[in-house]
Order: structure tokens, then sequence, then C-alpha cells
């Protein structure tokens, strides 16, 4: 085949020179970082419905994370100790009936606290706002409200039963801050004590689209020797909603109880 010549040829040399000019210029005002940016904004959103992701065991006694956040004992204070051994629950390795029970739950249907509405085998959901990232749980419709618009704890209400959380992003990770607590609740489903001094820091991130973890640091040097740490995996329901689960709506714990442990007919 021939070369072409004239002004053929001078057409063509002119118009792959102006598209390659125009596609030079289209990827030049392309931001660099796009795909990281979507990425980190997809990170960074925890919205959704989502359920504790764990191993169902074989006993009750295997699945501690229904009743409490580690298998192991948290570094008590003599304190700590002496309130420990005071309480009464209906869960671990030496419960009690309920009808024995001192758990403020099955007593008086108080609210469970911060953090133990995470033990409650029940789902929560994720809402987030510019300034707010609000869990809404579906055990007595409790919620925990995370601000991240830059304000400081306001401690004006007084001692909270889920405390008062402030929060801000370290990179994909949403990092709340929660003090303020009352001491009315118990720390976990068996019992372990928390003062009203509890400091709880939650490092929250989206490890993909259908995993969440949250990683909790606690803190109360009336009732532990040092800081301690538990790790919750959250699975993510798509196609789930929160129900209604109030504890007046309820059976009587001691009804439920009878029903669990009366031998079938």
């Amino acid at each position: 085949m021939k070369a072409m010549r004239g002004p053929l040829a001078f057409l063509c040399a002119l118009w792959i020179a102006v598209c390659c000019s125009s596609a030079a210029s289209a990827q030049a005002k392309r931001p660099v970082n796009a795909a990281k940016a979507t990425s980190s904004d997809q990170a960074r959103d925890l919205s959704g419905v989502w359920m504790l992701d764990r191993p169902r065991l074989q006993t009750v006694v295997e699945r501690y994370w229904i009743y409490e956040f580690i298998p192991e004992e948290p570094p008590m204070t003599p304190w700590g100790e002496a309130q420990y051994k005071a309480t009464k629950s209906s869960f671990g390795t030496h419960s009690f009936p309920l009808a024995e029970t001192n758990d403020p739950i099955f007593r008086n249907c108080s609210p469970p606290g911060f953090p133990r509405i995470f033990t409650h085998p029940f789902p929560m959901q994720v809402v987030q706002t510019p300034g707010e990232v609000i869990m809404l749980f579906e055990w007595d419709s409790t919620r925990h409200e995370i601000y991240t618009d830059g304000r400081p704890h306001n401690t004006a209400l007084g001692p909270l039963w889920m405390g008062d959380s402030i929060g801000h992003w370290e990179g994909d990770t949403l990092v709340a801050d929660t003090v303020n607590f009352n001491d009315k609740t118990w720390l976990d489903r068996v019992g372990h004590p928390h003062s009203d001094a509890l400091h709880v820091v939650e490092r929250i991130r989206r490890l993909n689209h259908n995993h969440l973890l949250d990683e909790i640091t606690i803190e109360d040097p009336k009732a532990y020797t040092k800081p301690w740490k538990a790790e919750l995996d959250f699975l993510l329901k798509p196609t789930w909603t929160l129900g209604e689960q109030f504890c007046e709506d309820q059976e009587t714990f001691q009804d439920i109880e009878k029903k669990e442990t009366t031998p079938a007919k």
C-alpha cells in the first residue's frame, strides 16, 4: 500500500494530533486519587443493619460473647472484685435462677447501658449524617449517638445510661470516645462492674462491604487495674429491619425460664 501524500495525509495527521491532545487533556484533568477517594468514602460508610458474627459452638458456656466481652477475667481492683462477687447473674459458668438474680435488667427492666448493649443477641442499625453516627439497637430501641462535628464532651445532663460520645475519623476508622456514665448498670451480662469513672474508646471500621469491626478499650481505674480490650465482629444483614424488643412488653423473665426448663410432654 502506498503512503498517503498531499492534503489527505495532512488532514489525517491533524486528526490524530487533535485526538491525542484531547485524551491527554482529559487524563490530566482526572483526579489522580479518584479511585482511592471513592474507596475511602465507601469505607467510611458504616450504615446498614449489623449482627454480631460469631460461630455457634456446642454449649452456651462456649459462646461467651452472648454474655461477656472476653473469655478471660479482666484485671479487677479489690473494689471491682468485691462488686463482681456480689452479682448474681443468670449467665456464665456460675449462673443463678432468675428468681435469685440481681441483674438490674431482670429485676427492674433497667436500660442495659453501654457497652453491655452489645452483648444482647439482637441486631443494630448504623445511621450516618454529616455530623453524627448513630447506632440503633433493637433491644429497647436503645441508641448510641457518636457526634463527629467537633463538639467537646457534654456533661451538663449529668451521668447517663449510655454515656456521652464524641468521635473523629482517623483514615477509614471512626474513633469514638465515651464518658459520663452512671454506675447503675453492669458492664456485661455476667455482672462485671464499672463505676462512674468508666471510659470507653471504640475504633470502628468497615473491613469490607459485609464485615464491620469494633475494637473496644475499657478503662475504669476504680474497677480495673489497667485498660483492657475486646473485639466485636459484625456481619451485614442487608435484608433485615429492626423489630421491637421492649422489656415491658415481654413475658416475665421467670415465665420464660419456666417454659425453657419444663420438659416437653
